[in-house]
């Protein structure tokens, strides 16, 4: 009878702690979802202490905001990840592009000579991350890197970048870029970026092939 008893003292017990780390894991989803998004521009002296500036295509706005810290010296050199016709940039001509657009940096031309370089390949975050990545060990910088992208993808890029460079700081940078608002955006992007947690420590399978294109076997020759 008292085995019985206990079995059932066990059961209850685990049925509870169930319930319970049910519920955990929903409130922290929860939290996770109002606040995924919260993130702020750091300041000008925090800005000054990172080694470099990366940003992630998406919407032109990224790269107005990283071209313009490069040009005021807030940032000693800057890497643009994605700088191809997914982004709506084309690779040739895009110095011409953003001269148009900020038309406030003298020359801009002459900026880019000196302290800033672009792969094309990335057509996605992680490839962004994995592009970052060998541009970072190409040019061995040790120092935090500027992460600059927008704000709603903030997160599962900050995602993406650590589980590529795990002992890196990144600082966010984060860009009101005109990307569509609402709680079905906003609900994507945060399963965008669980996913991404998930994705970013996963071995390289088929599906893992699929995200990271050329970057899954390394970094490529030419970026």
């Amino acid at each position: 009878m008292g085995k019985y008893r206990g079995r059932g003292v066990y059961s209850l017990l685990w049925r509870v702690a169930g319930r319970g780390f049910l519920g955990l894991a929903l409130v922290s989803l929860a939290v996770g979802y109002v606040s995924f998004e919260s993130f702020s521009v750091p300041s000008l002296d925090r800005i000054r202490q990172v080694s470099a500036a990366v940003v992630f295509t998406g919407q032109f706005e990224r790269v107005d905001a990283g071209l313009r810290l490069a040009d005021a010296g807030a940032v000693p050199r800057l890497y643009i990840s994605g700088v191809n016709g997914d982004a709506g940039i084309d690779p040739a001509h895009w110095v011409e592009q953003f001269s148009i657009r900020n038309p406030d940096i003298a020359d801009l031309r002459r900026l880019v000579a000196c302290c800033v370089e672009w792969g094309q390949r990335a057509d996605n975050t992680f490839q962004n991350a994995k592009d970052t990545k060998c541009w970072v060990d190409r040019r061995s910088l040790t120092g935090p890197l500027l992460l600059i992208t927008s704000r709603q993808t903030m997160a599962r890029a900050m995602a993406a970048l650590s589980g590529a460079l795990p002992d890196r700081v990144i600082v966010p940078y984060p860009v009101e870029d005109g990307l569509p608002e609402g709680s079905r955006t906003r609900m994507r992007e945060y399963l965008k970026y669980l996913v991404t947690i998930v994705a970013a420590g996963l071995p390289f399978t088929v599906p893992a092939r699929r995200m990271y294109g050329p970057f899954v076997d390394g970094c490529p020759g030419t970026l």
